[in-house]
């Protein structure tokens, strides 16, 4: 078993006489090589620091100060691929330090690269956790727990959860039929469905427990339709349909 993941064996570069001239092939050379040795590797750890080393002399290549963005990209994409569980692992935070060694990265720019891809990990993980457009407590914790493994601001945090609430209400609002926001005094009139194998009244609390994610001022609604499934002679499953409203904004006084 290797590496493999994020990283791929690359090909040699065919030898151009204006590519040499120009020392693409020197470069391009150098960056596909590199990439190569870490894909057949067993772990990033097994990667000796004097080979990577003897690649730049073989290639003219000073790694502290050439093809950084290849460097930047091949060390971003390797934390991207250790977070996808949303955890480190001990044995996963010494490859991530040794990689950092072997490709010569400045602290800069490894604190760039890090908070970037912990912002990125963090909205995936919001995104994931509000699918059913609410936050309980367990996943509260979660969130929590991530954001300090991540090292991430509580700022950000919060500002990419709000993100993410208004993504979700979007969401969810696309889902429904906007009827108009001036065709009936209460405002904004919504189409809801809802689903429960308890009965009428639990499948329309459904209905308005998922809109109440998007419209907190939800106010009204009226039952439009009633459809229930039959299994051996007895109700198994009741679904609705609504309408419901918002109360509409209150503008200013007539006399203001």
């Amino acid at each position: 078993m290797t590496v493999a993941e994020p990283f791929e064996p690359r090909a040699p570069e065919q030898e151009g006489l204006l590519s040499r001239v120009a020392g693409r092939v020197t470069r391009v050379g150098a960056a596909r090589e590199l990439e190569t040795i870490l894909a057949e590797a067993q772990c990033v750890r097994d990667v000796a620091l004097e080979k990577i080393q003897a690649l730049g002399e073989r290639h003219g290549i000073d790694l502290a100060f050439q093809l950084r963005t290849l460097r930047c990209n091949l060390y971003r994409r390797f934390l991207e691929h250790c977070l996808l569980d949303f955890s480190l692992s001990e044995s996963e935070v010494a490859d991530i330090e040794h990689l950092r060694t072997l490709l010569h990265l400045q602290d800069g720019d490894v604190a760039r690269i890090q908070d970037q891809v912990s912002r990125q990990v963090y909205g995936a993980a919001v995104h994931e956790v509000l699918e059913d457009h609410r936050l309980d407590e367990e996943e509260v914790q979660f969130l929590k727990r991530l954001r300090e493994n991540l090292d991430l601001a509580e700022y950000h945090a919060e500002r990419i959860v709000e993100e993410e609430r208004r993504r979700s209400q979007q969401r969810l609002l696309s889902r429904t039929a906007i009827h108009s926001s001036f065709l009936a005094p209460e405002g904004c009139v919504i189409d809801l469905a809802g689903v429960s194998r308890e009965g009428v009244q639990a499948a329309i609390q459904t209905a308005i427990d998922e809109a109440s994610q998007a419209l907190p001022s939800l106010a009204w609604a009226e039952l439009g339709e009633l459809r229930v499934q039959i299994e051996s002679g007895r109700v198994v499953k009741w679904a609705v349909k609504l309408r419901a409203g918002v109360q509409p904004d209150e503008g200013p006084a007539p006399n203001e």
